[in-house]
């Protein structure tokens, strides 16, 4: 009897079984530029005005997003706006990864990358403008052509449900009646846009286009991707950044049935800094692994073996007493303000490297030929490997395809593509396509990780209280320096309240910032610098209102209430909005409220400068001994102008809070010997399910333009956690707080 067996039924059937693996097949399907059209299309079809969009006489509406969707719902929100101007009945909206070869014809210019590059909280932000243009076009074409069949003025038609009705008769058309019609009409340039209290669709929550497809294990992602003919790799890699291979015996791997052979490969330095490797090529992934297992491979260090986290953080205590490297905002003279005696305040904070831990590790198929190469996989950035990749083969670039697939959980992780390169550099040496899978092991130890930091910081006030200084010296080991090489321009990492975007109105202000080198792969992790640096300015701005013995909230508002709206630096920061999402915060935790015993509240608040957004969350605990606390409640409040889909946008702070609680609480990568210590789950540990508290999500009603809201939700968290342990009586001032012996129950 033939039995199909997908990855998750396999998943089942192996863990009774012990048996070998085998992965479901998926080819991403082809995006709006495809024309596969079903049997019933018309000789006409499809009416597409532009590469997102695709409306065939059947009356099937396609509409193609190029982000990347990776969890977060731009699969639902980016069609979601095109459907809108368009006024298509959403049931009846199919949406699909747009491929990689589609040729993008759009009115504004690439942000962050490219059209198809995904990060940074800026899908939305950039993709709103282009969305909802193609949707007017289309619905202007599609009127037009009922105009000229009616033979009335387009005045007189009006448009709803995916169909145009004559105003006069109530006589009606479906866009799929229209499409032959209006596939004849130039598509134009200039549309009118709808006003937004006109939205019914934009605003609405709605459920993830592939929800279901998602709960029942029927999703496929890049780790689902088959091609014919293909192989499967798992790599040993040299456990020291630059180090090489010094020697290999693969004798005891030809023993295990399966095993094809090995390949060496060199590592890379920047941009994406590739550990040196040793393939195991096998037929199927088990036996890859069980390969590995038994492969001898002796490594050539180089002489940055020895590093550690305790030596770097000490480091960092040193290097912050002394004059920074960089200056980075200045305002006033903090140096000269630094007065009266007695009402000045000093602190550090540090943070750890951090992991991305994406539910599905790395991974990626390539096939290299002759003179053209062929990758397979997700990829946040697909622009950036191209030149790499062209480069490493000696090809010309245009003879690069890559097929694009879902992404299990991005946070950054996949702006990287070390494991693309990794992919394509052992396919250059197999006449077959192969498939390198990297295990959970290879994923934490290899990852591009959140650099570790440290904060020196300094305020000071009047004798009447008001604040007279802030002085903020950032410490950490630089993203830029490790893609750009030592001599980068701009190594610091400002962002997020460390530089002109710090949002409260204090007269003197001076931000600098000092790079300290660790041999270390580091990148981006979702909120990236924001997080970095949100977390010791809300504390401390906390730790001053108490030594001033004000109320932090109150304090933090009085701040606001001076601080100037700006527009210049390119800040687009309005502290108004800043106070209304702390405001809000405060109101639904029930700040000014009698609060039981042992129940304390910490707030804490942001502005995402380049993405404007506005978040801020309040805190509730109770204590249950010296330093053991549990969470009551969460309150998070959200500014981001026009909520799209309040239902991805709520999702998207949940996950914030619980990637952001895992940080404050547990997150943690140490290194010794330059080599990462931490190998799993179980010792970089995640929230689980059971773990996550209560919480709340508030949002502002707003006509303003979309912010961002991927990385939005996470900079508060950890601050607000440890302000209220700090109301409680003591403050962490390191990450993972149990670091400051805080035990969280």
């Amino acid at each position: 009897m033939k039995t199909n067996i997908n990855r998750r039924n396999f998943i089942k059937i192996g863990s009774a079984a012990g048996g070998g693996l085998m992965l479901a097949f998926l080819l991403p399907e082809a995006g709006c530029n495809s024309n596969s059209n079903s049997a019933a299309a018309a000789a006409c079809d499809p009416l597409q005005p532009s590469a997102y969009l695709k409306i065939e006489s059947t009356g099937d509406i396609t509409i193609c997003f190029a982000r990347q969707e990776m969890g977060q719902g731009v699969n639902t929100s980016l069609p979601m706006i095109v459907a809108e101007e368009l006024d298509a009945d959403w049931n009846k909206v199919k949406t699909e990864i747009m491929s990689f070869d589609a040729k993008i014809e759009r009115a504004d210019k690439p942000a962050f990358g490219g059209y198809f590059t995904t990060g940074g909280s800026q899908s939305v932000i950039t993709d709103w403008n282009e969305m909802r243009r193609v949707g007017a076009a289309a619905k202007a074409m599609l009127v037009k052509a009922a105009a000229d069949k009616w033979k009335i003025p387009e005045s007189q038609c009006s448009t709803a449900n995916g169909a145009v009705t004559n105003k006069n008769n109530n006589a009606s058309l479906s866009y799929g009646e229209l499409v032959c019609d209006a596939i004849k009409l130039p598509v134009p340039k200039d549309v009118k846009l709808k006003d937004p209290k006109d939205f019914t669709l934009v605003g609405k929550a709605l459920p993830k286009k592939n929800l279901k497809t998602i709960l029942t294990g029927n999703a496929k992602y890049g780790i689902d991707v088959k091609v014919p003919g293909m192989v499967y790799a798992v790599v040993e890699r040299c456990p020291v950044l630059g180090g090489r291979v010094k020697s290999v015996d693969d004798s005891a791997c030809k023993q295990v049935n399966g095993f094809v052979k090995t390949i060496q490969f060199e590592g890379t330095s920047a941009p994406m800094n590739l550990h040196a490797g040793v393939a195991v090529i096998a037929s199927n992934v088990w036996s890859a692994m069980k390969a590995r297992n038994v492969l001898k491979v002796v490594w050539d260090e180089g002489n940055k073996n020895h590093e550690s986290t305790d030596e770097l953080f000490a480091k960092f205590e040193s290097r912050s007493k002394q004059k920074p490297a960089n200056e980075i905002y200045t305002k006033g003279d903090a140096a000269k303000a630094n007065n009266p005696v007695g009402n000045m305040l000093e602190s550090a904070y540090a943070a750890p490297f951090l992991a991305h831990g994406t539910m599905e590790p790395v991974n990626m198929v390539a096939s290299v030929k002759k003179d053209s190469c062929e990758v397979w996989g997700g990829s946040q950035w697909p622009e950036f490997p191209v030149p790499e990749i062209a480069k490493e083969l000696g090809i010309d670039a245009k003879n690069i395809k890559i097929n694009l697939a879902y992404i299990g959980g991005g946070f950054g992780r996949r702006l990287f593509y070390d494991y693309i390169l990794e992919a394509v550099k052992i396919a250059k040496q197999h006449e077959a396509p192969v498939k390198v899978i990297w295990d959970r092991v290879d994923d934490i130890r290899n990852d591009a990780y959140r650099p570790a930091n440290y904060h020196r910081m300094k305020a000071s006030w009047s004798n009447d209280g008001k604040m007279l200084t802030w002085q903020h010296h950032v410490l950490s080991t630089s993203v830029n320096v490790m893609l750009e090489g030592p001599e980068t321009k701009n190594p610091a990492e400002i962002l997020g309240g460390a530089s002109s975007d710090f949002w409260y109105d204090v007269p003197n202000v001076h931000t600098a910032y000092s790079h300290v080198d660790f041999n270390l792969n580091r990148g981006w992790v979702r909120a990236v610098e924001i997080c970095m640096n949100v977390f010791p300015i809300e504390s401390f701005i906390d730790e001053v209102a108490l030594k001033m013995k004000k109320d932090p909230l109150q304090f933090r508002l009085d701040l606001l209430s001076t601080m100037p709206k700006r527009t210049d630096q390119g800040l687009n920061q309005d502290p108004k909005r800043v106070a209304a999402v702390l405001e809000l915060a405060a109101e639904k935790i029930g700040y000014s409220s009698p609060r039981q015993a042992n129940h304390y509240i910490g707030l804490a608040t942001h502005a995402f400068a380049f993405c404007p957004s506005y978040a801020a969350h309040a805190i509730e605990i109770e204590m249950v001994g010296p330093k053991k606390f549990r969470i009551i409640k969460v309150i998070a409040a959200v500014d981001c102008g026009i909520v799209v889909n309040p239902d991805g946008m709520k999702n998207q702070i949940e996950g914030g809070l619980a990637f952001a609680l895992s940080q404050a609480l547990k997150g943690e990568i140490t290194v010794k010997n330059s080599r990462v210590e931490q190998d799993s789950f179980f010792n970089y540990n995640p929230l689980r399910f059971n773990e996550m508290p209560d919480i709340e999500v508030h949002y502002i009603q707003s006509n303003e333009t979309p912010g961002g809201i991927g990385e939005v939700g996470l900079p508060t968290v950890a601050p607000a956690l440890c302000n209220a342990l700090a109301a409680a009586g003591s403050r962490p001032y390191r990450l993972p707080i149990k670091k400051d012996g805080f035990e969280w129950v």
